[in-house]
């Protein structure tokens, strides 16, 4: 989905919360995840406060993006959060929500760009059903700097590269591709540090694009 960058490694200091078995059971990271997927994982939490949860998340996710600079979360499911917390190590962290039409996700933005998009498990699911959807990520180890910034840093390039990667070359697929991306992007006119937003759009699109795949698959042929 994204290039990597390279990284120097950053202590973290949710050190004492990572270790806690109990968080490492309800997230399940993709570390083998192939280029053409958009998934990160998935993310079992306890509640539908937000901003409670949060804290366990950055945790559990620091060696891969880092310190967190934003999260973009889908409305749906979620008590209303702020529109920022602050960590107890005084750090600010932006909350993003947004409208889509796609099953729950968050975008955990990391500070240097790296960034997660985790499938979001609702904390009502039976613990059999969340351990299955968690065990039905893929294996493999887990680097930092997963998902490092997007080739694009405009819309326009977010929609550009997503079109390529289809490779269908048609040009009404291009331009409703960009469509969506411009339909996306308008959600974060005002969000407060703009240079994310690609980010945002890349994830939010490039999920539509593959449930679309999924649903046309699943369709019975005329």
């Amino acid at each position: 989905m994204t290039d990597q960058l390279a990284s120097p490694s950053i202590a973290n200091p949710f050190d004492d919360q990572a270790s806690d078995p109990e968080l490492q059971q309800r997230i399940h990271l993709d570390g083998s995840r192939a280029p053409s997927s958009h998934i990160d994982g998935a993310w079992w939490p306890r509640s539908t406060q937000l901003a409670d949860e949060l804290p366990d998340l950055f945790a559990t996710v620091h060696d891969s993006v880092g310190p967190v600079a934003l999260v973009g979360y889908r409305h749906d499911g979620w008590t209303d959060a702020p529109p920022q917390i602050t960590t107890a190590e005084g750090q600010s962290v932006e909350l993003l929500g947004f409208d889509s039409d796609e099953p729950p996700t968050v975008i955990v933005i990391g500070q240097n760009g790296h960034h997660l998009m985790l499938r979001v498990i609702a904390p009502v699911t039976d613990e059999e059903e969340a351990r299955r959807a968690l065990d039905a990520v893929p294996d493999g180890p887990v680097g930092p700097g997963r998902g490092g910034w997007a080739a694009s840093r405009t819309i326009a390039g977010v929609a550009k590269k997503l079109a390529e990667h289809e490779g269908r070359n048609d040009p009404e697929r291009d331009a409703e591709i960009a469509r969506w991306c411009d339909e996306a992007a308008r959600q974060f006119d005002d969000v407060r540090i703009q240079s994310f937003v690609p980010i945002l759009v890349e994830h939010i699109v490039n999920n539509r694009i593959h449930e679309a795949r999924r649903a046309s698959a699943a369709s019975p042929p005329h």
